[in-house]
């Protein structure tokens, strides 16, 4: 009995040196936890106001740190996203605009033939992780990768995603083990194990992405849950429900290694939540759509001791916003002769109200067929998207639809073409009342920017007609 007392305090003893060396070697760069999630929505969490999903552990963390209520993907859908957040770049740097074809759809539908799509991330482009491996730091993605190469040759330590675990397109593998919960383990490995080093973990989860699969005892207790509204499918909230998990593990692994303080903790989303599946009410429209559903994501900061309880931001960011930030934490410097589009959230994070800039953009030269739910929320019937560019200044949000703009006159019929939509998000955050041909001179205003925007960044717009459109009906809504 003495001998095991003795074994217990010599244990003890080491877990408080190895915590008080942690925090010694690292204090002065703080750690950078990033879980970003795969096409969950804005409300699809419980600080967000979902009365079905069960997000617990990151309702409370969401409410020890602070909220931003206007985060946004550089797109729609998941590849551009991830390709914007990794290089700090817009999609016209790097060309990544969607996932795999940009003429998905019947080619009979499409006006115009879209701009070439890449798959990956060229290897001269600059990530996150090799601009801050100068300053000592080990960093690790597991999970979704989705651009191409692989995240060693982009400049991470350590990268593992689904494959390398015996996992196919679904969620759990042969033996029954889940994927979500799979990816954590990884996490908490290579937290444990990197703890006495600064670190940066991009958990990219693949969840809650199709195909919508669950463990079946968190489905079950979905089953006898009352809906509320357009949430209600019991499989989709288990997978949200492991997640929840997953954040509740990594936050729980970084108490006990005495690393939350040190440890910045950032939940993001790649684009909006899957409209069969899920909506974003009061938001329009979801996944795949340049509409607030689409492109508005659920964020939040956690940072006990550097980021205020309980404290919100309003202001709009977007994901190539998160490289200057991680550069200035980690004391790096920002790549020479690479230009950054993004802006640092340290002051907003440390209460500041504002940012210096006045816009930020978004440009898809491409298209992304419909799919079961939302239609009525989209533009027509037939495309989630087409091509269209888009600007957000002040509460204002611009949609420039390329079809009608190249094709039916651009400018010289700019009020009659419907290539334009101008909503004002604060008063229609639904994006219900166009406002184009009634608030004219703040049209005009944010079109100016949108396209010296375009030009300064030279974003490729569609310009040749697609030969095999057929012009058999109005597919656009009016």
């Amino acid at each position: 009995m003495h001998k095991l007392l003795l074994l217990f305090i010599a244990s003890v003893l080491l877990n408080l040196a190895l915590e008080a060396q942690s925090k010694k070697v690292s204090e002065s760069k703080p750690n950078i936890v990033f879980i970003l999630m795969d096409d969950l929505g804005w409300k699809d969490v419980g600080y967000m106001g979902s009365e079905y999903y069960k997000t617990p552990h990151i309702d409370r963390l969401a409410g020890q740190g602070m909220v931003f209520t206007h985060a946004y993907a550089n797109a729609a859908n998941c590849a551009p996203t991830r390709a914007c957040l990794l290089s700090g770049q817009y999609s016209p740097r790097h060309g990544v605009y969607t996932v795999a074809r940009p003429d998905r759809g019947a080619s009979v539908n499409r006006r115009l033939i879209p701009v070439d799509n890449s798959q990956e991330i060229s290897l001269d482009k600059i990530t996150i992780a090799e601009a801050i491996r100068t300053e000592g730091y080990v960093s690790a993605a597991i999970g979704k990768w989705h651009v191409g190469h692989t995240p060693e040759e982009q400049g991470f330590t350590i990268g593992m995603d689904r494959d390398e675990m015996g996992y196919s397109r679904g969620h759990f593998d042969q033996a029954g083990a889940y994927l979500t919960d799979r990816l954590t383990d990884e996490a908490v490995d290579f937290i444990t194990q990197n703890r006495s080093k600064p670190f940066f973990l991009y958990l990219a989860h693949h969840a809650v992405h199709t195909p919508i699969q669950a463990k079946d005892t968190l489905i079950e207790a979905y089953k006898k849950r009352e809906t509320a509204g357009c949430h209600h499918n019991p499989t989709y909230a288990a997978m949200i429900e492991s997640v929840d998990e997953s954040v509740g593990r990594i936050n729980s692994t970084l108490r006990k290694l005495g690393l939350s303080e040190n440890t910045l903790l950032i939940f993001f989303s790649d684009n909006g939540g899957h409209g069969t599946f899920t909506c974003q009410k009061p938001l329009r429209g979801g996944k795949g759509m340049y509409y607030e559903g689409g492109i508005r994501v659920p964020m939040f900061v956690h940072w006990p001791g550097r980021v205020d309880e309980g404290t919100e931001c309003n202001l709009p960011v977007i994901s190539t916003d998160f490289y200057p930030t991680i550069v200035e934490l980690a004391g790096a410097k920002a790549p020479v002769n690479y230009p950054l589009d993004g802006r640092s959230i340290v002051p907003l994070m440390t209460g500041e109200n504002q940012m210096d800039r006045e816009a930020i953009f978004w440009h898809f030269p491409a298209y992304l067929q419909s799919y079961e739910g939302l239609r009525d929320e989209s533009r027509d019937t037939l495309f989630r998207t087409r091509p269209v560019s888009v600007i957000r200044k002040g509460d204002w949000k611009l949609l420039m639809f390329h079809e009608e703009w190249i094709l039916d006159g651009g400018k010289e019929r700019i009020d009659s073409n419907g290539s334009l939509e101008l909503y004002n998000l604060i008063q229609d955050p639904g994006e219900t009342m166009n406002l184009s041909d009634i608030e004219i001179k703040k049209r005009n205003e944010l079109l100016k920017d949108l396209q010296e925007w375009q030009q300064s960044i030279q974003a490729p717009v569609p310009k040749e007609p697609n030969p095999d459109y057929i012009d058999k009906w109005s597919y656009r809504k009016r």
